[in-house]
C-alpha cells in the first residue's frame, strides 16, 4: 500500500509540474500572438492613416488650383464686361437716332475704305421752321442727296444712311491728296444751320463725340469742309469754327 500511495502520489507531482510546464507556454504564446495583432494593427493604422493623408493633399491641391482657375475666369469675364462698357458707352455717348432714308444713296459693289469725314451744314429752306428735321430730311428726298449723319440744334445724332453705303453728300470733289469723288470714300455730317447763324453748344459737343465715335470704328485721316473739297461749288460749313473741334 506504501509502495502504491508513493507512485500515485510520484504521478501526480509530474503531471502538476507538466500542467505547469505547458500552461505557461500556452500563455506565453497567447501573449506573443495578441503582441503580433496589436503591432500588425498599428502598421495597418499607420498605413491607411498615410494613404489618407496623401489623398487629403491631393483634394487640397485640387481645390486650390480649382479655386485659382475660377479666379482666372472671374477676371476675364470682369475684363470682358468692362470692355463692353466701355464699347457701350461710346455708342451711349453718341446717342444717334436711327432715321434711315431710302434715296440718295447707293450700295457699292465691294466693301469701301472710309478715310475721310465731310462737314456740311443745311437747313430747310422751303418749309416754316428752318430747323425742322422732317423738312429738311423732305428737302434732302426732293433733291436726290443724302447724308450719314445729321446734327440738329439741341445736338441730336440722326443716321440717315448706314456708313457702309455711298451717301451723296460731296458731289464733285477733289480731296488736297488728290483723290475725286469723295463720296466713295468719305462719311457725310451735316449740322443744321443758317448762312447768318451760329453753332450751338450742344451741336459742337454732339460733333466731337460722333468724330470719336467714327474715329473708332474708321481709319479717319482726314475732317474737312465741304467747301475744301468743292471751293468753287459750295461755301459750307457756314461760320464754323474749326478751333472748336480739339
Amino acid at each position: 500500500m506504501g509502495l502504491i500511495a508513493t507512485l500515485i502520489a510520484f504521478f501526480l507531482c509530474i503531471l502538476g509540474v507538466g500542467y505547469f510546464y505547458f500552461g505557461m507556454d500556452t500563455k506565453e504564446v497567447t501573449v506573443h500572438n495578441e503582441q503580433s495583432g496589436i503591432t500588425g494593427g498599428l502598421a495597418r493604422y499607420e498605413e491607411t492613416k498615410n494613404a489618407a493623408l496623401e489623398i487629403k493633399e491631393i483634394l487640397e491641391q485640387k481645390a486650390l488650383d480649382t479655386v485659382e482657375e475660377g479666379v482666372e475666369i472671374h477676371q476675364q469675364e470682369k475684363e470682358n464686361v468692362q470692355e463692353k462698357k466701355e464699347e457701350s458707352g461710346k455708342e451711349a455717348s453718341v446717342q444717334i437716332i436711327e432715321r434711315l432714308m431710302g434715296s440718295g444713296f447707293e450700295v457699292p459693289k465691294n466693301k469701301r475704305k472710309i478715310d475721310t469725314i465731310v462737314l456740311h451744314s443745311s437747313y430747310d429752306a422751303l418749309g416754316k421752321d428752318p430747323y425742322a428735321v422732317a423738312g429738311l430730311i423732305k428737302e434732302y428726298e426732293e433733291y436726290g442727296v443724302s447724308t450719314h449723319y445729321l446734327i440738329d440744334r439741341k445736338g441730336a445724332v440722326y443716321r440717315l444712311v448706314i456708313d457702309e453705303n455711298i451717301a451723296y453728300h460731296a458731289g464733285a470733289s477733289k480731296m488736297p491728296d488728290g483723290r475725286v469723288d469723295a463720296n466713295n470714300f468719305s462719311l457725310g455730317i451735316e449740322i443744321m444751320n443758317t448762312e447768318t447763324e451760329q453753332y450751338t453748344k450742344a451741336q459742337h459737343d454732339a460733333l466731337r463725340a460722333l468724330i470719336a465715335y467714327l474715329k473708332d470704328r474708321h481709319p479717319i485721316a482726314f475732317v474737312v469742309g465741304h467747301k475744301d473739297i468743292a471751293p468753287q461749288r459750295k461755301t459750307d460749313p457756314w461760320n464754323f469754327d474749326w478751333k472748336k473741334l480739339q
